[in-house]
């Protein structure tokens, strides 16, 4: 286990964030805290998993669907996907994808 520094950007909608922060690498995937939520990277999968107090949201980006539990009623949803790019090399994690005609990008780059 290793701890490693992460250059995070999200560009959700205007809205755009970019930090680096502490996580930790252990067998091909990076677990990060992200403000009120915790993250897991499974790089080998790609799947990105976020987790709130309220909700549970995975996004499984080879299969191009995205997951999502309310935690309190335990309702699911799922939706697809349009992944537009996706590079994921040693060092880092880039996703560009369109949910209806909103694009979003996440990257994780390992320091």
């Amino acid at each position: 286990m290793g701890k490693v520094n992460l250059l995070v950007k999200y560009c959700l909608r205007n809205d755009i964030n970019e930090y680096n922060i502490k996580g930790i690498f252990i067998n091909n995937q990076i677990k990060f805290m992200d403000k009120d939520s915790k993250m897991l990277l499974d790089k080998k999968q790609n799947i990105l998993i976020r987790d709130t107090k309220e909700l549970e949201i995975k996004f499984d980006f080879s299969n191009k669907k995205c997951f999502i539990k309310e935690k309190s009623c335990n309702m699911n949803i799922d939706f697809d996907i349009n992944i537009l790019e996706l590079i994921n090399l040693d060092g880092s994690f880039k996703v560009k994808y369109k949910i209806q005609d909103d694009e979003y990008l996440i990257y994780i780059k390992i320091n």
